[in-house]
């Protein structure tokens, strides 16, 4: 009689677990980008570490240019940048992810539209091992990334910002020289009333040389009479001493 004995494989289906590229579809322009999140449903038995590639079925319509981790995946790892087609892996050192985790990020994938055309985004080669020593096949999905001609290229950028400045420029023009013109109008009248508001009223009868004379101190026509009276009382104290 020959003994039959099964062995329990360590290779488990996808256990209604499915791996989401979000957003499913998106339309760009040349230049500008999006960012893909690599979402797993549930993990029933946690997760240790994980591998997959993702890939742009027509690359020539975009590239990946970064990618991104959540903060349980310590050790982590990305073939060269920028690619149609990148390998991901990150493990979970710390055993963040545990039995029966649900709505897990794996990892955010950040593509930039290059030229007109339309690619799938999908994922292949997925394995994911649990914290059990096993593994799990899981579901995944697609997206489809559409980039429409036109886009911000350099030299259109360029063109762009000349356009605006040429344009915010003329109007200004005529506004400046209002000013200018208007400048000299403004700064005479408060001269001229300054000036008028300065001078002692004139009564027909006073001249310049009057004016400038009412503005000396007081006290200097009081020294200098002063000085003639010291004067004259020596000239005669002078003169008697010489009679005497």
């Amino acid at each position: 009689m020959a003994l039959v004995i099964a062995a329990s494989s360590t290779v488990s289906a996808s256990q209604g677990t499915t791996l989401t590229i979000s957003p499913p579809g998106v339309t760009l322009l040349p230049g500008s980008t999006v960012t893909y999140e690599l979402d797993i449903n549930t993990l029933p038995a946690g997760l240790s570490d994980y591998q997959l590639d993702f890939q742009l079925t027509n690359p020539s319509a975009g590239q990946v240019t970064r990618v991104s981790f959540p903060a349980w995946a310590l050790a982590k790892n990305v073939s060269s940048l920028p690619a149609g087609r990148v390998t991901i892996s990150a493990s979970d050192l710390g055993k963040a992810v545990e039995d029966g985790a649900a709505g897990t990020t794996l990892a955010s994938v950040t593509v930039e539209a290059e030229a007109a055309g339309t690619s799938n985004v999908k994922l292949q080669n997925v394995r994911i091992d649990d914290d059990h020593g096993g593994y799990i096949n899981p579901d995944t999905t697609t997206a489809q990334l559409i980039v429409k001609p036109g886009g911000v290229s350099a030299a259109s950028a360029v063109t762009a910002v000349n356009t605006t400045s040429t344009s915010a420029i003329t109007p200004t023009t005529p506004v400046v020289t209002k000013a200018i013109t208007a400048l000299p109008t403004t700064t005479v009248t408060p001269v001229v009333l300054s000036v008028t508001s300065n001078v002692p009223p004139d009564d027909g009868t006073t001249t310049t040389a009057t004016s400038a004379i009412a503005r000396i101190p007081r006290w200097i026509f009081y020294l200098v009479g002063l000085i003639a009276l010291v004067a004259g009382l020596s000239l005669l104290f002078l003169a008697v001493t010489r009679r005497i």
